[in-house]
């Protein structure tokens, strides 16, 4: 398969939302994130994507929720971690390899008053290059 895409209907927790710090020195994965990879599956499925370059491109389409903010850098890591440890990203001898294989990276928030109604969700598209 040469592209592939599915929608959560969430928003992944912000990068400033993904490890907590309880103590000095002390990092650890927040609950939301957790509960981010957690539920991925569900959505994600069994798809991937083979590409005989290894090189991807991606787009990662977020629409928040009303009331909702969004910062178009901070919402980027986890669905691409997701994608990388689901072995969504694959090579041509069809081997999983990690997300430092995507060179295309676009990120897209819709969040215009009409298309909020529809949030908040996260639309991912994964395309060999």
């Amino acid at each position: 398969m040469d592209h592939c895409w599915f929608k959560i209907p969430l928003l992944p927790p912000s990068v400033n939302h993904y490890v907590e710090h309880p103590a000095a020195g002390v990092h650890r994965k927040s609950a939301a994130a957790k509960a981010w990879e957690r539920d991925f599956p569900l959505f994600a499925g069994s798809l991937y994507c083979v590409s005989p370059s290894g090189r991807f491109h991606v787009t990662l389409e977020f629409t928040p929720g009303p009331g909702s903010k969004g910062d178009v850098d901070n919402y980027n890591k986890l669905p691409l971690d997701c994608c990388a440890k689901r072995g969504m990203f694959r090579n041509a001898k069809n081997e999983p390899v990690s997300d430092a294989w995507v060179k295309w990276l676009e990120v897209k928030i819709h969040d215009l008053p009409g298309e909020r109604e529809h949030g908040p969700q996260t639309k991912i598209t994964i395309e060999a290059m």
